[in-house]
């Protein structure tokens, strides 16, 4: 009972610290009329910002924004180097063409194939993925639904997962906060994450993955998370869209598209709130 009432306290104190180290701003202009949240964090200075603060704490699939875990727990575990890393196709023809043959890592990041993560999966022991779910506070750690029956928008094995509108949620906060807890160092994992992560290096340097969920038909979450490197200092962040309508024309197709611009828009405009 005392432990219980000791970790309560702690949490709390935590969760209080945390409060007093977050700022509420307002950034609708880059976000157009689409509804969302935006989170960005500077370890240097413990401080959050934050643009829509009640979604930025809910919950959602991570859906491709999963690709930056899965290839941190296979290079962590030597499943793959950053030299030794392709995986065979299995001759399936996919709807995404570019998916169509055998891949490395770096390719497979860049093109979203989920079908390599699929299999990169596979090649883990379950209690091995739990453990690194745990250590790292991702989300609600939930990798009961492994194959992703849940997920109802294809039938196609290949193409699904626990993480793919399934049994693993996490929050853009969260997204934050596991991100900025593994690049708080630097090793051989790191640099190759921060390789094949790579969006832009002008005028600075840019990581980050894009997700895209789907439900119903309609995008339910779109995502873009990652971190931008500037005067020697990292700042974490995490978009995501919550256009439950989809009443942008061609959203479906360009949702993930419109988080990532809308972050690329926000950090070269950096200065408004750092």
């Amino acid at each position: 009972m005392k432990f219980i009432s000791g970790f309560i306290i702690t949490l709390f104190l935590l969760l209080s610290c945390e409060a007093k180290n977050t700022e509420e701003i307002d950034l609708s202009q880059y976000f157009k009329g689409i509804t969302g949240t935006a989170v960005f964090y500077s370890p240097e200075i413990s401080k959050y910002k934050i643009y829509n603060t009640k979604l930025s704490n809910l919950r959602s699939s991570p859906c491709s924004t999963f690709k930056i875990m899965s290839a941190n727990i296979a290079l962590s575990e030597n499943v793959i180097s950053g030299k030794d890393s392709n995986i065979e196709w299995d001759g399936k023809n996919y709807e995404n063409l570019s998916w169509n043959k055998t891949m490395n890592i770096k390719e497979a990041f860049r093109t979203s194939c989920v079908w390599y993560f699929r299999k990169l999966i596979d090649k883990l022991p379950r209690q091995t993925v739990k453990y690194y779910l745990q250590k790292n506070h991702y989300g609600n750690q939930d990798i009961s639904d492994w194959q992703g029956t849940q997920n109802s928008n294809t039938n196609i094995s290949e193409l699904k997962g626990f993480w793919i509108e399934s049994s693993l949620q996490i929050s853009p906060m969260e997204q934050v906060r596991f991100l900025a807890q593994l690049f708080s160092q630097e090793n051989q994992t790191t640099q190759t994450l921060k390789d094949i992560m790579l969006v832009t290096s002008s005028p600075f340097k840019v990581y980050g993955k894009t997700g895209l969920g789907i439900k119903n038909d309609k995008v339910d979450t779109a995502w873009f998370v990652g971190f931008y490197e500037r005067d020697n200092q990292k700042i974490f962040f995490a978009i995501r869209l919550h256009d439950k309508e989809n009443r942008i024309k061609d959203y479906r197709h360009l949702a993930s598209f419109y988080a990532k611009q809308i972050a690329l828009d926000i950090i070269q405009n950096a200065k408004i709130f750092w």
